[in-house]
């Protein structure tokens, strides 16, 4: 009895281990926010993973070992390195495996504000880093998840306050607003040494709507997108 009672004690200890971990890791994972512009690429340090070349927020290319691998990387139409990187997500497969669907959801994937994107630091020639793209990821989203996505760009908007200046986006022929109260905008902030680029984008493209002419519901049909941009100054410190 006594050996049993070891055993069960030593399986709850790493239990317990484990669940404190998973709950500290969590909170404490690094994130987009924790790459100060301004650094240079092998400063930046981190449990960031799956580096790779980016594409202006798309899916990402060419694997990368780390940051200080940008120079592999095309540069982009403002002639920066865009590198792709995900968050570490060792502490989501954790929860995954205790069946914590609470702690799988504060932990899973690239998120910010809850919401999944794409992340990149771009990178100027001498491999610091001048800014960050973040683009909503809709790979794998749900239609009622994915049709939020376009409020992160005023979630961004209000993080970053400011005198923001912001006009109508005009959409494609046949493309038309997939609600009234969505703009589809985009908006520029300017600092002493930074510039802020938002684009909200909410609409259904030509063909597309949630209820066809039959009265048939298709959730799926729309684009809901947020497209944001920070570029540091190469001036400033």
């Amino acid at each position: 009895m006594s050996e049993l009672f070891r055993i069960l004690s030593i399986a709850l200890g790493i239990f317990l281990t484990a669940l404190l971990q998973t709950a500290a890791a969590c909170d404490n994972r690094l994130s987009v926010w924790d790459l100060p512009l301004g650094t240079s690429a092998s400063e930046l340090l981190g449990t960031f993973q799956d580096h790779a070349c980016g594409t202006n927020g798309g899916p990402p290319s060419r694997p990368l070992s780390g940051f200080e691998d940008y120079h592999l990387c095309e540069t982009d139409e403002q002639g920066f390195y865009e590198v792709y990187f995900r968050y570490d997500d060792e502490q989501e497969f954790v929860a995954r495996a205790l069946e914590q669907d609470r702690r799988i959801a504060m932990c899973q994937g690239t998120r910010v504000f809850d919401i999944p994107v794409i992340a990149s630091g771009l990178f100027d020639d001498s491999g610091i880093l001048r800014g960050m793209r973040l683009v909503t990821d809709a790979r794998g989203a749900l239609p009622a998840n994915r049709n939020d996505h376009w409020a992160l760009g005023s979630m961004l908007r209000k993080k970053f306050s400011g005198n923001w200046r912001c006009h109508p986006l005009p959409l494609g022929s046949g493309d038309t607003p997939a609600a009234s109260f969505v703009p589809n905008q985009e908006c520029t902030l300017g600092t002493d040494n930074t510039e802020f680029f938002v684009r909200q984008t909410y609409f259904h493209r030509t063909g597309q709507s949630f209820r066809d002419e039959f009265g048939v519901v298709h959730p799926n049909l729309f684009v809901s997108e947020t497209y944001f941009q920070i570029i540091q100054d190469a001036a400033a410190p």
